[in-house]
């Protein structure tokens, strides 16, 4: 057998940066003596870098082998990479320097295997972390790598040279003033979180970090951080902790935790929340009101709500928030139980969309609700309302497996898409989109009893414009859905549609505009439909029946939550097209 691989070094592209060198400059032909088949050499950038580590941070590097002068492995083969601190005497010595090897405790292998694919050039990509954990300020550590093992032929050698070599240094400490993004206040207790307002400065962002879970129970007081307007920023970093049995009862303005969130949140759970609004006319909603501002967006994400919303003396309420305004929600959910008798604009993750026509338009992505979602109308899953002022609006890859009931225009992801009547729907290009979300709720049905025509109901949109973008959305395929007894509304396939190809009404009526979207196949879970979709398994675990995020258990799922028949007329091969 030839030899088929002498001259193994580790290729590294960095996620953030690398730094590499060499001993010298012998060729793979002086690695045993001859010149070799399937050669590979060492191929950085960032060359002569020195990577800075923040005192509480980490970088990630990414390791790859690749193939000398383009000659190529004729077998597949599987490369173990290792660290290798003892080199670093000699680097020092070929380079001139004076660099210290890197602790051991400061890195470890996210994965450290590669494979060389037959006739590749380049192999799969290894990750090895960094972190400062073990350096001194400002000292130079070099982390060499190399190859530990080779499986696939015994025919190998190690090479002479030394080519990827990290070089990282830990960051000086620079506190920076209190709540800075240096130095954010910490919270730890509930008076912390109550002393969180004082804290706040007009024209500033100012920056928290939550850093243990906290629990509410017995604070009967609570008066909302940021709740008037002028809003003030903040940065608040939940650190992935938990505030439990939270309340916020009878607050005579913007009743929720924040008021207001003018700013980023994230990494943050609430537990047994309960927020009711005896006297307030504003919105309501367990995180906030209100999520953004003209002057401030909200940056939402990875935030997770329990509990319970009663709003009856004001439009707008959800689960997260009652109001957004260019507001960017990813990664959420909401089990909810969102209550507003008589009142308008009610959603499991927000009420109504208020952002002003010329501002960037909210976007709500990767997100999931449960629970129950009630009142007179505007009701959705997701969202009661799109904006009536603005259009291009966006909730995609999200699902609800909440009960969704009101009088009228109400719907499994959303309640009203367009405010107007027949003429504006046909005709006004709105450009909302609603793409790849899923209904698989409880029930969607009327609290209307009267055979009046009212606005419609939908499995995915109750009440739309014709000329909005309707894509890839799926229903349950028997979903418990009615819409008003005189609406003659029952559920039926759409085709997707845009301004340029409009949505087809087939049920005819002065106020009959839903979307249904499509029936899912027979048998067919959420995770089943999420996958067909090409929803981002990155975040979402899709091998249990219900969708839950990366690092969180799955939702917990009613008996009733099944997928049922297959309606007639839809083939389970359309549904993987």
């Amino acid at each position: 057998m030839k030899k088929i691989l002498s001259y193994l070094l580790i290729a590294f592209l960095p996620v953030m940066a690398v730094s590499c060198s060499d001993f010298g400059n012998d060729g793979p032909e002086n690695v045993t003596g001859g010149k070799m088949k399937g050669v590979f050499y060492a191929d950085a950038s960032g060359i002569n870098e020195i990577v800075e580590v923040a005192h509480d941070g980490s970088k990630t590097f990414e390791v790859k082998a690749h193939a000398f002068h383009g000659e190529v492995a004729d077998i597949s083969l599987k490369i173990t990479i290792k660290a290798d601190p003892e080199k670093v005497a000699a680097y020092n010595e070929a380079n001139g320097k004076a660099y210290t090897a890197c602790p051991g405790t400061a890195y470890e292998f996210l994965s450290n295997e590669v494979m060389m694919p037959r006739y590749g050039a380049a192999s799969t990509t290894a990750k090895i972390k960094i972190t400062p954990s073990g350096m001194e300020d400002e000292v130079v550590y070099a982390l060499p790598l190399a190859i530990e093992s080779v499986v696939g032929t015994d025919n190998w050698a190690p090479a002479d040279t030394l080519a990827g070599v990290i070089l990282v240094k830990k960051k000086k400490f620079d506190a920076g003033a209190p709540g800075s993004e240096a130095n954010p206040y910490l919270l730890s207790t509930v008076d912390d979180l109550k002393g969180m307002a004082d804290k706040l400065v007009e024209g500033s962002m100012v920056y928290f970090r939550l850093e243990n879970d906290i629990d509410m129970a017995g604070v009967t007081d609570w008066v909302p951080v940021n709740q008037y307007a002028p809003y003030k920023k903040f940065d608040f970093n939940g650190g992935g902790h938990t505030i439990s049995n939270f309340s916020c009862v009878g607050a005579p303005v913007n009743p929720s935790f924040f008021g207001a969130v003018a700013g980023k949140l994230y990494d943050l759970t609430f537990t047994n929340a309960n927020v009711d609004n005896t006297a307030a006319t504003t919105a309501v909603g367990i995180v906030g009101s209100y999520g953004g501002s003209t002057d401030a967006p909200a940056e939402v994400s990875r935030v997770y709500v329990q509990g319970k919303v009663n709003n009856p003396k004001s439009n707008g309420t959800g689960g997260l928030f009652g109001i957004i305004s260019s507001a960017t929600i990813n990664q959420c959910s909401a089990d909810v139980i969102v209550t507003a008798p008589g009142k308008y604009d009610i959603g499991g993750i927000y009420g109504y969309d208020n952002t002003p026509e010329g501002e960037k338009a909210s976007v709500i992505t990767n997100c999931w609700t449960s629970g129950d979602i009630s009142g007179n109308r505007m009701c959705g899953g997701i969202a009661g309302m799109f904006s009536y002022q603005t259009s291009e609006t966006v909730i995609k890859c999200c699902y609800s497996t909440a009960a969704v009931h009101a009088n009228f225009k109400y719907g499994g992801i959303v309640g009203d898409a367009l405010k107007g009547g027949k003429a504006d729907n046909a005709t006004l290009v709105i450009g909302n989109r609603i793409e790849k979300c899923i209904a698989w709720n409880e029930r969607i049905y009327s609290d209307v009893t009267d055979n009046s025509e009212h606005y419609s109901a939908g499995a995915i949109v109750g009440y739309t414009a014709l000329k909005n973008y309707h894509i890839d959305c799926y229903r349950k395929a028997d979903l418990d859905f009615s819409d008003c007894p005189g609406n003659n509304n029952d559920l039926y396939d759409q085709a997707n549609s845009s301004p340029e190809s409009p949505l087809v009404e087939a049920v005819t009526g002065t106020y009959n505009f839903p979307y249904h979207g499509k029936a899912a196949p027979a048998g067919a879970t959420i995770s089943d439909v999420a996958k067909s979709l090409g929803w981002d398994e990155g975040i979402w675990v899709l091998t249990d029946a219900l969708p839950h995020f990366k690092g969180s258990s799955a939702p917990v799922e009613k008996q009733d939550v099944n997928p049922g028949g297959q309606l007639p007329g839809f083939g389970d091969n359309e549904f993987y097209k």
